[in-house]
């Protein structure tokens, strides 16, 4: 438990940094932010999205304003992506004690099936402590952006390509048909 302590702390601490350094680029520019009037409400939006929480979430359940939520998530994004990392270290850490919790209270639910023959045991029994570890893995991989990272792939198509699908496609109609059928190279 120290060590999730001392990762939230390390988050916290980084989340002030951050809004040490905006609110300073604020101030000198004289620019009205909440990061100079209202540093906790920046906080707090940090935390949760840095943990995972979607825009949503925080819009929802916090009763923010999303223009709020997204110029707040704007104005950090520099500090984002290290906020995150923090952040996966704790939920990692959050995911490994529910796993640990779990197998704990899967073998005490097998030493009592064995030595208490009228106990039932059915699916329920560890259906909320499974729910809480899928949850607990997503948040995991939300905020190491595995779970809403997408990449692109883009294909290149060179003039060659393009000349050797043609021809290849000319040869199909060739043997299909017995005859060529010239296509406007346009």
């Amino acid at each position: 438990m120290a060590e999730t302590d001392d990762t939230k702390e390390k988050l916290d601490a980084h989340i002030l940094s951050a809004i040490e350094d905006i609110s300073k680029d604020k101030e000198i520019g004289k620019i009205k932010s909440l990061s100079r009037y209202k540093p906790e409400k920046v906080a707090k939006i940090l935390y949760l999205y840095s943990i995972g929480k979607s825009q949503t979430h925080i819009v929802k359940k916090y009763k923010m304003s999303r223009s709020t939520v997204i110029q707040i998530l704007v104005d950090y994004a520099d500090h984002l992506g290290k906020l995150r990392e923090v952040a996966g270290k704790l939920s990692a850490r959050n995911y490994m004690q529910l796993t640990s919790l779990e197998e704990d209270l899967v073998e005490k639910v097998r030493d009592r099936m064995d030595t208490d023959p009228d106990m039932e045991v059915s699916f329920r029994d560890l259906k909320e402590l499974s729910i809480a570890k899928a949850n607990a893995f997503r948040e995991t991989m939300t905020t190491r952006g595995e779970a809403s990272s997408i990449t692109e792939d883009r294909q290149i198509i060179t003039q060659e390509d393009y000349e050797d699908t043609l021809k290849a496609a000319k040869e199909r109609l060739k043997k299909i048909k017995g005859e060529v059928i010239e296509l406007d190279d346009n």
